[in-house]
């Protein structure tokens, strides 16, 4: 027995010594970026909820990674609101908006909230993204899982002897910047292809559902009940992902999705076919990163917009008050603007069609009939 004993307290003081030599170790190397950085970008959904609850902002952006890397909390029209932090995570649903809305609304400082939203986060079968926890929202703390994963766990140790595999970090505001490596027209092929694709489930597949527009309508009502001034923007797509996406596929489901949208809260449309989002694929492009991201320039003409502040900075058709009253007339206007703009640019049009994008609707469709 005693034997046993001592061989019990020997690998209990070999297992402190070893998690503790593991905790400082992370601790020291911040492999998550959590203490040095603004989180690690391939972690957002854990990063972002620390970081909201660290620095309890009185503004908040919302969104996924579009807004992400375009809006600056810097900006001059939210000093007054500051710290103002970007909240926005990557390809968010519109339910995961809500809980971190929700988590950041928690600390009770809250005083303004600007949401980018996405047609695609409305998306029935759009699920929540690996690396969501519904145990985090809400907490003050790091839960027990979170702190395992951060400072006990084998895959934060590779991080330290690998800082190859760390990706990219959030800025401290939750902004971040992505270096592009491919020609700009191979680019916008990619990611085209790939915003069409099942395993991203964006326009692959979209069926518009009552539940998740139950889910913007508690988002807002509880923001209006909390006295949280409430801003919402659709955000600039390329033409040529709002043409394939929108105006080929889905217009009429759109023209619901923005008729809902309006009945709950006023937007300030960037979408559609403007004098921004027209700007032809090049390598040296000013308003496009690829079709769905844009650079902070574009994100401070939408606060201008939104904030009106050095109105008549952006060009005058990018950004649309759109709500009730006036939601057919836009809309009427926005398909308009885009045939226009097909009828100008038939070679970009015949290169999206022989992207075959809606090879990958077509069959996901044909699939969802033989179950």
């Amino acid at each position: 027995m005693h034997q046993y004993n001592k061989f019990i307290k020997g690998f209990c003081g070999f297992a402190i010594i070893y998690f503790l030599i593991v905790f400082f170790s992370n601790l020291v190397a911040d492999p998550y970026g959590i203490r040095k950085n603004g989180g690690r970008v391939s972690n957002d959904r854990l990063v972002k909820a620390i970081k909201v609850t660290q620095i309890r902002p009185r503004a908040v952006f919302l969104g996924s990674s579009g807004t992400a890397r375009g809006l600056k909390p810097e900006h001059a029209a939210l000093s007054e609101n500051d710290p103002t932090y970007n909240l926005s995570i990557l390809g968010a649903n519109i339910y995961e908006l809500k809980r971190y809305f929700e988590h950041a609304a928690a600390n009770n400082d809250l005083e303004t909230v600007v949401i980018g939203l996405d047609f695609y986060a409305f998306n029935r079968f759009r699920d929540v993204r690996t690396g969501f926890s519904e145990a985090r929202l809400g907490a003050r703390h790091l839960i027990p899982s979170d702190f395992f994963g951060l400072y006990l766990s084998l895959d934060s140790l590779n991080l330290i002897f690998n800082p190859d595999e760390r990706g990219f970090y959030f800025a401290e505001d939750g902004t971040y910047e992505h270096a592009i490596d491919l020609e700009m027209k191979r680019q916008f092929e990619v990611k085209l292809v790939e915003d069409f694709t099942q395993a991203e489930q964006m326009y692959w597949d979209f069926e518009f559902s009552q539940e998740t527009v139950n889910h913007f309508r508690a988002m807002v009502e509880a923001a209006q009940l909390d006295g949280i001034d409430v801003k919402v923007f659709l955000p600039p797509l390329h033409t040529t992902l709002f043409h394939s996406a929108m105006v080929a596929n889905y217009w009429s489901t759109y023209e619901d999705w923005l008729h809902e949208v309006v009945s709950i809260h006023p937007v300030w449309d960037f979408s559609g076919c403007n004098s921004i989002t027209v700007e032809p694929i090049k390598e040296e492009m000013a308003y496009f990163e690829d079709p769905s991201h844009y650079p902070h320039e574009v994100g401070d003409f939408i606060l201008n917009r939104m904030f009106d502040y050095q109105d008549g900075t952006a060009p005058a058709d990018f950004g649309v008050y759109v709500t009730p009253e006036n939601v057919d007339e836009h809309l009427l206007q926005v398909k308009a603007q885009c045939q226009q703009w097909a009828e100008a640019n038939p070679d970009t049009v015949r290169w999206l069609g022989n992207l075959n994008l809606t090879r990958h609707m077509k069959l996901s469709q044909a699939g969802r009939l033989q179950q």
